[in-house]
């Protein structure tokens, strides 16, 4: 394997792990995976797209005008905003075919995410031993489950151990990054049934996550519809999705009670004058990020945690969460801001499939629908790697750029053969 190759897969698993690995989600991580990228950027002579220069000039008028609404300029929280996109960009420019090796990546740390999960599973107090021997970081918080990660490359979460949560900081979120590396694979290839993608869906099927189970059932649904012609097939798959979906739903406890549940305590909370402490549910959460978005539409409340939340603590520590990261976002940043988001992701992705496989205005809304559906449960922009969804069409371009140079290339060599024959 040559050197450039070993650093492309490097800043793959780099961007991976400071975005979702409980030992690397550190402001040093952050900073050394930051510089990194930047000199491997410049290093590689890789080039700014016009358009996201322009998505970060709007961001920057947006914060410049949080600064002068609030009277408040955190300059090493907006610093963050920017170092978390950067750092997606740059290393989606710089590594060469970034999708196929970041699919890569995501695949062998599911097959070692097995190594783990099924001794777990199939072994009483396996867990506890690996806690015992082999534990490398703990995450503890006042608000939070204590995280145990195993060397790195797993992470046990005390009274979850039968849900697969890999390496990263919980099941919900190993299931968003696995479908989104299955959405990836699928679009490159336009085949749902190789060995890649049905240990992702193995994957997936072992998190247990709700939100994950739902959208995958949905990307299946979609991919159907797209492939199969005949009608009477067409209803027929429908009708056996549906009844799928209802059973899982009625019969998984983390699904159909789990969903009901978080409903029925939105309900009663939106009863309350006042939510603090309450609970961080995604229907509790996204009740509160809408009393946290009145008044502040167009450009937000800012990223910064003291104008984020509705109650600004005297002791200048919030102790409050946000678990919805569509709702999060349109309250940190504002509605227009978060359009333009969906805009760019879209284009992102009606673009990547079209260049593949010729059908992308139908992929590209599909998709959104579905990192919409992702992020009813993680916050996964406040992290780098998500905000690739927003860029995977400017490896389209390089694609493009390549090709161009190589063919002039190729009809150079043959002028100059056919002059000397």
């Amino acid at each position: 394997m040559r050197i450039n190759t070993i650093i492309d897969y490097f800043m793959v698993l780099a961007l991976i792990f400071i975005s979702g690995n409980i030992v690397f989600q550190n402001k040093i991580s952050l900073f050394i995976v930051f510089i990194l990228a930047t000199g491997l950027f410049f290093y590689r002579k890789s080039k700014f797209d016009v358009s996201f220069v322009y998505f970060l000039v709007g961001l920057m008028v947006i914060l410049i005008l949080q600064t002068f609404k609030f009277n408040f300029f955190p300059v090493l929280t907006f610093a963050g905003v920017f170092v978390r996109i950067l750092i997606a960009y740059f290393i989606l420019k710089s590594v060469v075919d970034f999708p196929d090796k970041f699919v890569k990546v995501m695949y062998y740390l599911t097959l070692i995410s097995f190594i783990f999960y099924i001794p777990i599973v199939l072994i009483p107090g396996f867990s506890d031993i690996l806690i015992e021997k082999l534990l490398l970081y703990v995450q503890e918080g006042d608000y939070m489950q204590s995280r145990y990660s195993i060397m790195g490359l797993y992470t046990i979460v005390p009274g979850y151990e039968m849900r697969n949560s890999g390496a990263f900081w919980e099941m919900g979120a190993f299931g968003g990054f696995l479908l989104l590396s299955l959405i990836i694979s699928y679009l490159k290839k336009a085949e749902l049934y190789n060995r890649t993608n049905i240990v992702l869906i193995i994957a997936i099927l072992t998190t247990q996550s709700s939100t994950a189970y739902i959208v995958l059932l949905l990307f299946l649904a979609f991919i159907f519809n797209r492939e199969v012609k005949n009608i009477l097939l067409k209803i027929i798959l429908f009708f056996s999705l549906i009844s799928i979906g209802y059973i899982a739903y009625t019969n998984l406890d983390f699904l159909g009670k789990k969903i009901e549940k978080q409903f029925e305590e939105a309900r009663e909370l939106a009863k309350l004058p006042n939510l603090e402490e309450a609970d961080s549910g995604r229907f509790a959460s996204i009740l509160k990020d809408w009393r946290d978005f009145q008044g502040h539409e167009l450009i937000g409340r800012g990223p910064n945690e003291l104008t984020r939340f509705t109650t600004i603590y005297s002791t200048g520590k919030v102790v409050d969460i946000r678990t919805v990261g569509s709702t999060d976002v349109i309250v940190r940043f504002g509605l227009p801001f978060f359009i333009t988001m969906l805009f760019f992701m879209y284009k992102s992705f009606s673009m990547y499939s079209r260049y593949h496989w010729k059908n992308g205005d139908y992929m590209g809304i599909s998709i959104v629908l579905l990192i919409l559906l992702l992020l009813t449960s993680e916050i996964y922009f406040s992290n780098p790697l998500f905000w690739i969804t927003l860029m995977l069409h400017y490896t389209i371009v390089e694609n493009k750029k390549e090709s161009i140079i190589e063919n002039k290339k190729r009809k150079q060599e043959n002028k100059f053969y056919n002059l000397n024959n």
